[in-house]
């Protein structure tokens, strides 16, 4: 339809609440809106007396047609809008992918409360701190507390690790109060050190100081002075951390942020997470030229932002002026456990912080966009080094690891956008090759990676091979086979374990005179490498401790599995009493009585 039979079909909606979608030429979705009256929002895009964004023009001049549907509310209208963005991915919808959520951390129930990383909230009986922006983030505050306060970081269980084994080297550099040791920590001592931690993870770092501070003194007065320096320990922690803690507010200020800088070129959006008038972490959003950023998108991104993170602090302060409606259908929706405030204050401390959030959004995006145009530079001087005939965006790296005919790892290594993506790194064990082989492993390694196609598998631009003109030759025919082109180049080591040429399968790139490349590929072939050893020695090790159970009588995998899980490791079950195996349940007493004789046998043997 032209924009005039538009403008004529959008006249004839129904002034009610509803979620619109506009398509282009082929039926690809390209913009999904929502609305508290159909026929005023959608007609506006194509009134011919219509003043636009550049970027809202750009996408009203791509739409072929648009389809509604009728809710009830508009809030109704707001979730079936986030259902449809997260359902069609429109290319002018700003968006956040969604993933396992937010990280948490968790302050686990029973006798001896633990502190752990968790993503999700579903323990009843734990209490949860956060949720916090990155993995990262959640362990570096929780690496804090464990090491403030000595709290244990093992994966043993309390009360029933208590007295069995030694203590580990955390415990002997002071980092650990000891708990597994016997007689070393109270029970009472134990939990008033936990509820302390708990106080500083809730950012309370004044009022807790106090009290360590008050506690001190006492021990003091009373002349236990060891204990008194543990305390003064802990409070030089406390104090150091709160002192790097940026305090941009009252100590009653507990808000979500959110400054936004938008231009021609795409927009940034940086969130600091206040608690207790102090930044406790921060979060970067960024958006690409084509998505809109109006008032109904920040609402819907706000709506999504919340619903991943599970959790809203009373206080949301925005760099963007909402249209009234949306600003009340976001607090009305947001507001059901318990009341939010969206607010977009114009003067005073709290304006002062939105301009900061705001200041560091312009500067985030200034510099992602200085990294990408380096990186952009070094795609194209390595295009044209190795004669390809795209710039190469995703680079994927394999290696060969092993040890025996058994253990074979084929590793993969990603490079996208100009950083190694760990995450995206993937291994295959051998399935179909036998033995040593390394051109038929390698093979089988990159074959069953080109069988995946979905986001995070999307074909590499340029392929690399640890290996000779053998290796990519092998990895040519296979490409061939599938009807793929992507350019194949073997890393070549000297003999001091040093990338020291590049081959295309017919002769040698030398890289003596570019030092940048060869730094490139150097590091390359050094992070698979790593990554295939890393992956084909844990497997090793795993094979091993599990094959010096399957010795013993009766023990067979499966069984050696449970008892490595049941006991924490090998070392926990060469420990254990024959009345701790006996009542391992689904354990015969007579594989019990096999398995105790077999480590006390060896015992014996060492003295």
């Amino acid at each position: 339809m032209t924009r005039e039979q538009l403008f004529e079909s959008s006249k004839a909606l129904p002034a009610t609440p509803g979620v619109y979608i506009m398509k282009n030429s082929a039926g690809t979705v390209i913009y999904v809106g929502k609305s508290k009256a159909l026929k005023h929002r959608v007609s506006s895009y194509f009134a011919p007396y219509a003043k636009h964004s550049v970027k809202t023009e750009h996408m009203v001049n791509g739409v072929s047609t648009f389809e509604v549907y009728h809710t009830n509310s508009n809030l109704e209208a707001l979730i079936l809008e986030n259902q449809f963005i997260k359902q069609y991915m429109p290319r002018y919808n700003i968006k956040l992918k969604d993933s396992r959520g937010y990280p948490y951390i968790e302050l686990t129930g029973g006798e001896y409360p633990m502190l752990e990383v968790s993503h999700s909230r579903k323990r009843e009986d734990s209490k949860y701190f956060g949720p916090y922006s990155s993995v990262v983030a959640a362990y570096s505050i929780l690496n804090a507390a464990r090491k403030a306060f000595r709290l244990p970081s093992c994966s043993r269980q309390f009360p029933k690790d208590i007295g069995k084994g030694r203590p580990c080297l955390n415990f002997h550099i002071n980092q650990c109060m000891g708990l597994c040791v016997k007689g070393q920590v109270s029970k009472e001592d134990y939990r008033a050190t936990v509820s302390d931690a708990v106080s500083f993870l809730k950012g309370d770092y004044s009022g807790l100081i106090k009290n360590l501070e008050s506690k001190m003194n006492n021990f003091s007065e009373s002349l236990e002075f060891e204990k008194a320096a543990k305390i003064r320990d802990i409070i030089n922690s406390v104090k150091s951390i709160s002192d790097k803690q940026h305090i941009v507010s009252d100590d009653n200020l507990n808000a979500d942020v959110f400054g936004i800088y938008s231009d021609e070129l795409g927009t940034a959006i940086n969130v600091f997470f206040v608690r207790n008038g102090a930044i406790a972490d921060r979060e970067c959003l960024f958006f690409g030229k084509d998505e809109l950023i109006d008032s109904g998108a920040v609402t819907s991104l706000l709506f999504r932002f919340y619903t991943l993170r599970g959790f809203i602090p009373e206080n949301i302060l925005i760099d963007f002026e909402l249209l009234p409606e949306d600003r009340q259908l976001i607090c009305e929706k947001l507001s059901e456990s318990h009341k939010i405030n969206v607010i977009s204050p114009k003067r005073g401390e709290r304006k002062k912080l939105l301009d900061l959030a705001a200041a560091n959004a312009k500067e985030l995006i200034i510099h992602k966009r200085e990294r990408e145009t380096k990186n952009e530079k070094f795609q194209i001087s390595l295009a044209e080094f190795l004669h390809l005939e795209v710039l190469p965006n995703r680079i994927e790296a394999y290696d060969v690891s092993n040890h025996g005919d058994d253990q074979i790892v084929c590793g993969m290594a990603v490079w996208e956008e100009g950083r190694f993506i760990k995450k995206k790194y993937r291994y295959f064990n051998m399935r179909k090759t036998e033995g040593r082989d390394d051109y038929a492993s390698m093979r089988e390694g990159i074959e069953r990676r080109l069988n995946h196609s979905d986001e995070d598998w999307e074909y590499p631009d340029l392929i690399l091979v640890d290996g000779g003109q053998g290796h990519v030759n092998v990895i040519k025919a296979l490409l061939c086979e599938k009807g793929l082109e992507i350019p194949v180049f073997g890393m070549i080591k000297d003999e001091h374990h040093k990338t020291r040429t590049l081959t295309d399968g017919e002769g040698e790139i030398s890289l003596n005179k570019r030092q940048d490349l060869f730094n490139f590929f150097y590091k390359f072939q050094e992070e698979v490498h790593n990554a295939a050893f890393g992956r084909m020695d844990q497997k090793r090790r795993k094979s091993l401790t599990t094959s010096s159970l399957t010795d013993i009588p009766g023990v067979g995998e499966k069984l050696s599995q449970k008892l490595l899980l049941h006991f924490s490791g090998l070392k926990g079950l060469k420990n254990a009493t024959l009345e701790e195996l006996i009542a391992v349940k689904g354990l015969p007493k007579a594989t019990a009585r096999a398995i105790y004789d077999h480590y006390n046998n060896e015992k014996e043997k060492a003295r």
